[in-house]
């Protein structure tokens, strides 16, 4: 289930992180042989494997998904409420310093939205710091040259995540749940590297709302096998797929709470997850480009799908393209809350 989205989870960071080891053997110490066996038997085709994702590893303090919930993350016919996915981040920061778990808002129907962030204990520690630089580094009226210079040399830069903007594309929260892990407990090179150079940043659920009532639907009709299921009318609160739509007019809870991390956080990179099309869209700078935007800002789009897709496409990894679905001229989207505030905004099409 949602395998592009694993393989996808890993790639996106090592962006900032480089290149990874050749693919490793089917067996190792470290690894956790069950939740290792249940990837791989969930898993549709060989071509997704890679040495980033066809293993998870072990850990005798912090809980896995499958530790947690019974199941592995993304496991077939398993959707997890964002109630319980705030509850295993919450174990997770729970038994390692390397995750810190934030509240950052409630929805309109009173839900609790929340951000995880994932680093070396040493960043988490110094995390108010590390905000503070980045918005000293965001407004240039009050950084001057020499002293943004000796921030950018000095702050890890952040990578924000959202998921599950679009209630009926599921896989993301499953998939962060696994990342947040994995970014907590591996002790590979590429894993090492971005925990100590990359704060990463993920708001798992961003429509809370449609998520609980995605949820209850699936398991309705995981109950009533014969039924007709309908759609959801709508998945927020009176609101649908143009959730995503508000990134200029900020009426929903949900892009205002988003729009208050961003401006406390300040990421370099802001990346939405969803899930339409085969096999991977990495977003780029396909036109018409809004003229509000630096061409800096621009260059960047091109500058990290194609490092992404050359990644993914050397390892054999199926339908990895960055060019020509979606244009960059409305302002609207969610990945703009962060792109008008010069981060570079992305977003991802997958199923």
């Amino acid at each position: 289930m949602h395998t592009i989205l694993r393989v996808a989870g890993v790639a996106l960071l090592g962006t900032l992180a480089g290149r990874a080891t050749a693919q490793p053997p089917t067996a190792h110490p470290d690894w956790d042989q069950a939740y290792t066996r249940a990837i791989r038997e969930a898993t549709t085709d060989p071509s997704f494997f890679t040495e980033l994702v066809d293993h998870l590893p072990v850990s005798a303090t912090v809980p896995s998904p499958l530790a947690f919930f019974g199941h592995i993350a993304g496991a077939p016919d398993h959707l997890t409420y964002a109630a319980d996915v705030a509850r295993y981040m919450r174990a997770l920061a729970a038994a390692t310093p390397r995750v810190r778990v934030f509240s950052i808002g409630t929805t309109e129907e009173g839900r609790e939205m929340i951000a995880v962030a994932v680093a070396d204990e040493r960043l988490l520690a110094g995390i108010d710091e590390i905000k503070a630089a980045h918005r000293r580094l965001a407004d240039p009226r009050a950084c001057p040259p020499e002293e943004a210079a000796r921030l950018v040399a000095s702050t890890p830069p952040v990578y924000l995540l959202t998921g599950a903007l679009h209630s009926p594309e599921t896989g993301s929260p499953e998939m962060l749940m696994e990342l947040a892990y994995r970014l907590a407990v591996e002790d590979t090179e590429l894993i090492r590297s971005i925990r100590t150079q990359v704060v990463t940043l993920m708001v798992p659920v961003a429509e809370v709302d449609g998520r609980e009532r995605m949820v209850d639907l699936a398991r309705w009709a995981q109950a009533h096998p014969e039924a007709n299921v309908p759609p959801l009318v709508y998945w927020g609160h009176f609101v649908a797929h143009d959730n995503n739509r508000d990134g200029a007019g900020l009426a929903l809870a949900l892009t205002r709470n988003v729009l208050e991390l961003v401006l406390a956080w300040r990421p370099q990179v802001m990346h939405d997850l969803h899930e339409s099309i085969p096999f991977l869209y990495i977003s780029g700078s396909t036109g018409p480009v809004s003229a509000s935007l630096d061409p800096l800002l621009v260059a960047e789009w091109d500058r990290l799908a194609i490092h992404e897709v050359q990644e993914l496409t050397a390892r054999g990894v199926p339908g990895v393209w960055y060019h020509g679905f979606s244009d960059n001229w409305a302002p609207s989207y969610l990945d703009w809350v962060g792109t008008w505030r010069n981060a570079v905004g992305l977003f991802y099409e997958t199923f």
